[in-house]
């Protein structure tokens, strides 16, 4: 029996969908083991390769919990585990990456295991936080610190040994073993050993370079029975009272409930801007974490400051991989898989040649068995002749292209964490940027406070509500209140508690503070002058006006105008106070206030901004900026870096809750849709049908979602919008998104395809946004400065932040500098890597191929190739060259296209049979002229071959005149199907400007024509002198066919690139 799971937040991205008790069954596991064994441990693979024949094949579902050995769980991706039951004080539970689940009775689910604060009463838990004991507690909720795992050496090395292209790998050297071959298999096997533990170093040292990052080291001090005690950090456990203290680096969640503070979150937002919080306001009020942040501090957070009045107390909350960093590290630790559709194409591919190679050997044992081979030697051969249709090595190949990738980008500033987003990024048709601080700067200037004759007022306002400290002498605090504060010239006295104000010719002492609310759109303040008090608030101007006495129309209208150029216009607005008012709620404060004026500032873009969006724009990319501001001042900014043309007219659109209807505008036109009139459909179906570009706000995507019935992602609903009933699925590698077949939500589709700027949205609106253009098959970039930018970064394809701190690991690439030049970077390696793979791929095959066919004619004659010649042909020569193609950097510009990574589409297919087809062409020639001219054999000229070797054929020779034509044909073939598969423009460097490559190349050269021309050059690879066995210059004309054969692949090449040309243009 399943059960389902109730989420919580501390997952993460890591959300379960259900769980099925399971039990290990022993007679199950005993019959593993024989069939494993009499199968020489197939049987045994096949169960470590197929998570779902593991689980059906050894478990058996459970009525009774009770009785399980395991749990079968499943992801919200549809991924499958196993994990073991475990117990503490005899209750059971499992743990799913680095969290522990357990069964809650009540309400028959699943649930992770973390403190019992959420949606309680504050002043409940904490009266209750002791209910368990200290050490209880540490069992289940482990001890305050991330720590990173790190497999042993056994068990990585018993992964890696026993992967499906090595187990490959062990075949293939089974083989040459058995054909007596032992240079060759001995170096593939020392290669392979070197590359696992090479791989093992790169991993212990990125997990101890994490866990450097993950530590924080630090005794603190926690009150317990009204005595304070000093411990060491990572015994914290929640429910601790632990004290605050000015420098102290927290490593755990809490919330404040005595005293307040200022930190500095640098390390979860990115953005080094002190934020004042301040303990738990009502404790008689319900807990919720999401709206309560402000007074909550985070792991990973700076104490900067705190009030040495009275006690600063913060109850633990969540330690460990529970923390809202813990959550950044787990996303590290286990990276969503990357997408498998060119690898998956690949193995097709090679099934393609495979069976090729299967057919032509078999069309040619009419030939072999009248020469009465030996059936060992035929039997082996076959088998020799699949496995080099499939290269064992090519993974490592492609991992050395992307780690290099990665490489190159640390340094140029962009440091990555994810190697397989490099691939990606060559894919990407889609980049959506965040507005400040990505597009901007995070900088502010005041152009003007208006209307002037409510100076006073307006005065008073800027100067009193912020919440700024000064620190060593410092202002410190939001960019935008510090220019405020600067434009009004105001002075603070912050040395003064509570703190004071003068201006206006008087002095006004803050009494209180209402953080900024995301919901709201607002902050607020309660001051004095003495005499009176007031409450003195900023915000949107929409959301200032929405709660004033009087609407001012004449304002709106005002913040328009300077919003469509580009400003960033707040609302200034304030209300009289009784004394008996100033402790009220914040819900009732913010109510009736007089709207009296704005202040407009100016939040202009980064230097590089116009000119990048511009390259990118260029190469046919479709660019897209979300960002939580106003619509208009979104727009301005959007048109201003280029992503909209500025002579265009941009309509945005917008929806009224209150009165259910839909708002058009397009700049100071404005029409109103009533969701009742009964043709509403059909007008904005007209609408659309217009070229204007749009612009939407988050409150009418969210009204999209509702109205068009549509559910995003494929179970679970808890992160969904709309309802679930749909008759139609669009079914993407990403999403899933179902919709009601009505023409609303095919009108929704519309609309956001055609959208170039999203406004107002929340976080997980940016996520949603994202979600929505990737079901449509787009491969989509985000990048984003700030904390709220976190889970559309991790949701796209590729993300991109600037910030290096904790929260920048929800990005594949952070970049050290905040030049949107990095975006381009990014999108250069991945260009050039993923043409890179493919060219990885397409000579790996083309070589091993062309070898097939060159030992089928040296099997004519009952030769084969030498130790060494194997030695040469598949290590020596092409390991070094693959490697060195790995290493090929990027173009300088960046391409109008991508790379066309389908192996199935014409190009790539033609591509690879245009070299074999010459190649074998120049191996075919070579076996004719070398059969019409030599006189080795002991019959006639022309007495066919068959009657001049003896027979029965038990060993084949490992010299003759035709092996070392075919070797010195594969010789020259190697490097010139290295030069006629890379592609350089318009995504890579030119094969010249890869020194390595080519140095490599022209000593791949030079040894063919010393080894061709010199009568005792081939020695190095026991090669005969090809002229004493036909006639003086014979050489030369070997060397003739394979040199004109190459030319004929170069010219058909260049007549491919252009008329089929491995590029794709972006286009949607």
């Amino acid at each position: 029996m399943s059960y389902p799971v109730k989420n919580s937040d501390i997952e993460g991205q890591h959300i379960l969908y259900q769980v099925t008790p399971v039990q290990l069954s022993k007679i199950r596991l005993l019959l593993a083991v024989v069939f494993s064994i009499c199968s020489a441990f197939i049987f045994a693979l096949a169960l470590r390769y197929s998570r779902k024949f593991y689980n059906a094949f050894l478990f058996t579902q459970c009525q009774d919990e009770s009785v399980a050995t395991h749990y079968q769980i499943e992801t919200v991706s549809g991924e499958q585990f196993v994990c073991a039951k475990k117990f503490i004080d005899n209750k059971p539970h499992f743990i799913f990456r680095m969290l522990k689940y357990r069964f809650n009775e009540q309400i028959k689910s699943y649930e992770p295991i973390e403190f019992d604060a959420k949606e309680k009463v504050i002043s409940e838990f904490l009266q209750s936080r002791n209910t368990l004991s200290r050490e209880l507690k540490i069992q289940y909720f482990g001890t305050c610190q991330l720590k990173i795992p790190i497999e042993s050496i056994f068990i990585y090395s018993l992964h890696a040994f026993t992967g499906p292209f090595n187990i490959l790998q062990y075949f293939a050297v089974a083989i040459w073993f058995a054909e007596k071959t032992v240079l060759q298999p001995v170096l593939i096997l020392i290669f392979t050993v070197l590359t696992v533990y090479l791989n093992y170093f790169l991993y212990v040292r990125s997990r101890r370079r994490l866990q450097q990052l993950a530590n924080i080291h630090q005794d603190v001090t926690i009150k317990e029975a009204d005595q304070f005690k000093l411990i060491n950090g990572a015994d914290l456990v929640p429910g601790d009272l632990l004290i605050l203290k000015e420098n102290q680096t927290l490593n755990c969640d809490c919330a404040i409930i005595s005293g307040d503070v200022i930190v500095n979150e640098a390390t979860l937002t990115g953005e080094g801007i002190p934020i004042p919080k301040s303990a738990l306001p009502n404790q008689n009020s319900i807990f919720e974490l999401e709206k309560m942040s402000q007074h909550c501090l985070f792991e990973g957070t700076k104490l900067i400051q705190v009030n040495n009045t009275q006690e600063n107390i913060a109850i633990v909350l969540r330690t460990g991989f529970t923390s809202l960093r813990g959550q950044y590290f787990r996303n590290v630790l286990f990276p969503e898989p990357p997408s498998m559709r060119f690898y998956i194409q690949a193995a097709k591919f090679i099934l393609e040649i495979a069976f090729i190679i299967a057919v032509v050997y078999g069309f040619l044992l009419i030939e072999y068995i009248p020469m009465e081979f030996k059936s060992s030697i035929l039997v082996l051969r076959f088998l020799d002749n699949i496995v080099w249709s499939i290269p064992p090595s090519m993974p490592i190949f492609f991992q050395i292209c992307k780690t290099a990738s990665l490489v190159r980008l640390e340094a140029k500033g962009v440091i990555g964490n994810n190697a397989d987003k490099v691939e990606s990024a060559g894919r990407i048709d889609t980049c959506c940027f965040d507005k400040t601080g990505t597009l901007t700067t995070l900088g502010f200037k005041a152009i003007k406070a208006f209307p002037e004759e409510e100076k006073p007022i307006l005065d008073a306002i800027m100067g009193c509500c912020h919440h700024l400290i000064k620190l060593n002498g410092q202002l410190l605090g939001d960019p935008l209140e510090i220019e405020m504060l600067n434009f009004v010239g105001w002075q603070c006295n912050f040395h003064n508690n509570p703190v004071t104000i003068e201006g206006n010719g008087k002095i006004y002492t803050i009494h209180k503070i209402f953080d900024f609310s995301s919901q709201k759109s607002m902050m607020s303040v309660i001051v004095t002058d003495g005499s009176k008090y007031y409450l003195y608030a900023k915000g949107s101007p929409e959301s200032i006006n929405s709660i004033s006495i009087k609407k001012r129309d004449d304002l709106i209208e005002e913040f328009n105008l300077n919003a469509i150029k580009g400003y960033r216009v707040l609302g200034l607005a304030y209300k009289e106070l009784q004394q008996n008012q100033i402790d009220q709620q914040r819900e009732q404060l913010e109510q009736q206030l007089n709207f009296v004026g704005l202040l407009v500032m100016e939040n202009p873009l980064k230097s590089d901004t116009f000119d990048i969006i511009t390259t990118l724009k260029e190469t046919g990319l479709d660019i897209k900026v979300i960002s939580g501001d106003n619509p208009l001042t979104t727009i301005q900014c959007a048109k201003l870096a280029g992503i909209v043309n500025q002579d265009n007219e941009i309509t945005f659109l917008d929806y009224n809750q209150s009165n259910q209807e839909i708002i058009l505008q397009c700049n100071n036109n404005q029409q109103i849709i009533k969701e009742s009139q009964p043709n509403s459909i059909q007008e904005l179906e007209q609408f659309l049908s217009t070229q204007q570009e749009l612009a939407l706000t988050g409150k009418f995507l969210e009204y999209m979602f509702n109205k068009g019935n549509f559910l995003i992602e494929s179970k679970n609903s808890q992160n969904s919008f709309g309802k679930q009933q749909s008759k139609e699925k669009i079914f993407t590698e990403i999403n899933q998104i179902d919709i009601d077949d009505g023409s609303f939500a095919q009108i929704a589709i519309s609309i956001i395809k055609k959208t170039k700027v999203f406004a107002r949205q929340k976080p997980e609106q940016k996520k949603l946004i994202i979600q929505i253009i990737q079901s449509f098959g787009r491969q989509v970039l985000m990048c984003g400065d700030g904390a709220n930018d976190c889970s559309a970064i991790s949701q796209a394809q590729v993300g991109i932040s600037f910030s290096e701190a904790d929260a920048s690991y929800t990005a594949p690439f952070s970049s050290k500098s905040t030049s949107l030049d990095c975006v381009v970077k990014v999108l250069l390696q991945g260009k050039a890597a993923t043409m890179t793979i493919i060219e990885v791929f397409q000579y790996q095959i083309s070589v091993n191929t062309l070898k097939f066919i060159a030992v089928l004619f040296t099997f004519l004659e009952a030769e084969t190739f030498a130790d060494f010649q194997f030695t040469y042909t598949s290590i020596i020569s092409n390991i070094p060259l693959l490697i060195f193609l790995c290493l090929s950097g990027p173009c300088d510009t960046l391409a109008k296209y991508n790379p066309l990574d389908d192996q199935f589409a014409i190009y790539n297919q033609i591509q690879i049979y245009n070299n074999l087809i010459w190649g074998a062409a120049g191996l075919i020639v070579n076996f004719f002229i070398s059969q019409a001219v030599r006189d080795v054999h002991t019959c006639k000229i022309d007495e066919p071959i068959i009657n001049c070797i003896p027979k029965p054929i038990d060993e084949l020779k490992k010299s003759g005149d035709i092996q070392s034509v075919m070797f010195m044909s594969l010789m020259f073939f190697f490097m010139t199907f290295a030069i006629n598969l890379y592609i350089s423009n318009p995504f890579k460097q030119r094969y010249f400007r890869n020194y390595l490559l080519l140095l490599w190349t022209l000593l791949g050269f030079i040894l063919f024509f010393v080894s061709a021309i010199f009568p005792k050059g081939g020695k190095w690879a026991k090669l005969i002198n090809v002229n004493d066995n036909a006639f003086q210059g014979y050489n030369w004309i070997m060397i003739a066919v394979v040199v004109i054969a190459s030319l004929l692949g170069f010219i058909t090449q260049a007549i491919l690139q252009k008329y089929l040309p491995s590029k794709k243009k972006i286009e949607f």
